[in-house]
């Protein structure tokens, strides 16, 4: 059996979530840019790719850094709470260029 398997399955999944929310956003992105007739459709749909490409960054670097503290046993995971304040203000940012997408697309329509 794996050394601390719970905690090295806990950081695959807490990690594997941000890849999907990545996805999913990178998805929105490609969705919104084959709009037709939608104004700046192209280069919302790129920030949002663009958005998740970052994501997917950083969620990767949170990972191995994780992994090591626990590989180290080193329970000082504070360090990295700066990380999930960036995620949770990446992810509201993304959600309100999707908004205020949406909402000139109904405006317009």
């Amino acid at each position: 059996m794996i050394d601390k398997f719970q905690d090295h399955t806990s950081n695959e999944r807490t990690y594997l979530s941000w890849i999907r929310t990545a996805i999913a956003i990178a998805g929105f992105g490609i969705v919104i840019e084959r709009l037709p007739g939608t104004p700046n459709g192209i280069w919302t749909g790129l920030a949002l790719v663009i958005s998740s490409a970052a994501l997917v960054a950083l969620a990767s670097l949170r990972f191995i850094f994780i992994r090591r503290q626990i590989e180290r046993s080193d329970p000082g995971r504070s360090m990295f709470g700066a990380i999930e304040i960036l995620f949770a203000s990446m992810l509201a940012m993304l959600l309100l260029t999707v908004f205020v997408f949406l909402f000139g697309l109904a405006r317009g329509g």
